[in-house]
């Protein structure tokens, strides 16, 4: 029986032995695994940048085309054979190249980190961005000669840059309120969003506040493109000699309603959009044009420029809006065209004496 009971023994022993190693070993895999794993998830390329940048890169490259294209189309309207480069424009070709360099490097650098292929979007983008700038060089070849084209020509660009200014600083003020510049970059537009009821010429509470908002960005805006006692024009701050000839707060209203009642309905908005400005912001009233005259007025237009199809309630409450329209001094004789900031005394006496624009 004991010869017997040892050889059990021994196997029992074997078999523990032999259970204990496959244990082990199984553990030692399964360590190995888990660390392959870690190690895995360290080496792999990682998404460090965010699906947004990306688009706002893409963005960015649109909103500059746009721009540039907006320049030269003013621009080509002025397009006469000169002599003299106009120093604006040199640095405004400057500016938009260093952009150009500053957003492809942008997109590129998204694109390697998102492991992503270059869009043809983006390519073509970019492509007619510098295409555009090269363009803008040729322009500068091509001298703007005539004193009043050339300053129409400035003048419309730095209004421009004034008003996507002030578009941002109401967005930074106030996320609430939608405005836009619109396509001439002449006038700011604000989406009605609750701020007339249908067929009132009174504004919501709400409504009221965002006013007021604009109405102090407004005011410190003008100081620097218009006169009277509140203006600290200067060419630090208005290089292009720009002044403001009126600002028109235009009313406007849905399709709701016949012709008559809807002009004489707008214009009581403007109206009474006017009366906030000026209640919140007295300093509107203060500032002038070259011939004295106050720039702050008032403007309706009916049914007759929504900025969306009147189908739905919410469209019809968009057009029932209110915008500000920026009318800028234009010269029609050379000796009207300012050549320096000092000019402006000497000018507006002459357009105050002899009653010429």
């Amino acid at each position: 029986m004991r010869p017997g009971h040892r050889v059990r023994r021994s196997e029992e022993e074997e078999e523990s032995a032999f259970i204990s190693m496959t244990d082990m070993t199984v553990s030692f895999l399964f360590i190995i695994m888990i660390l392959l794993a870690f190690f895995a998830t360290q080496i792999a390329p990682k998404n460090t940048v965010p699906e947004d940048l990306y688009e706002k890169v893409r963005k960015d490259l649109q909103d500059r085309d746009r721009q540039v294209q907006s320049l030269l189309r003013q621009l080509e309207v002025y397009r006469i054979k000169g002599d003299q480069a106009v120093p604006w424009l040199q640095a405004e070709r400057e500016r938009l190249l260093a952009r150009v360099a500053e957003l492809e490097a942008q997109a590129s650098a998204v694109r390697s980190a998102l492991r992503i292929a270059p869009e043809a979007d983006t390519v073509r983008e970019a492509t007619l961005l510098r295409e555009e700038n090269e363009r803008l060089h040729r322009l500068l070849d091509s001298r703007l000669t005539n004193p009043i084209e050339r300053y129409n020509a400035r003048i419309s660009e730095f209004r421009g840059q004034v008003l996507e200014r002030m578009q941002k600083r109401i967005k930074t003020a106030d996320k609430s309120i939608e405005v836009s510049v619109n396509r001439n970059r002449d006038a700011l537009e604000f989406k009605g969003d609750g701020l007339f009821g249908s067929g009132s010429d009174v504004p919501s509470a709400a409504g009221r506040k965002k006013m007021e908002v604009i109405a102090g960005i407004l005011k410190e805006e003008l100081r620097c493109v218009s006169l009277g006692e509140r203006s600290t024009l200067a060419a630090s701050c208005n290089p292009a000699i720009a002044l403001v000839d009126a600002l028109q707060v235009e009313g406007h209203t849905d399709n709701t309603g016949a012709d008559a009642l809807n002009m004489d309905l707008s214009s009581r908005r403007g109206s009474s959009i006017y009366a906030i400005m000026a209640n919140g912001s007295p300093e509107l009233l203060g500032f002038r044009n070259l011939r004295g005259q106050p720039i702050l007025s008032v403007a309706g237009y009916g049914k007759g420029r929504p900025i969306r199809d009147n189908d739905s309630d919410q469209a019809r409450d968009a057009n029932r809006r209110i915008d500000l329209r920026f009318i800028m001094f234009s010269p029609t004789e050379e000796q009207f065209v300012p050549q320096r900031i000092e000019d402006i005394p000497s000018l507006r006496e002459r357009l105050t004496t002899e009653g010429r624009p």
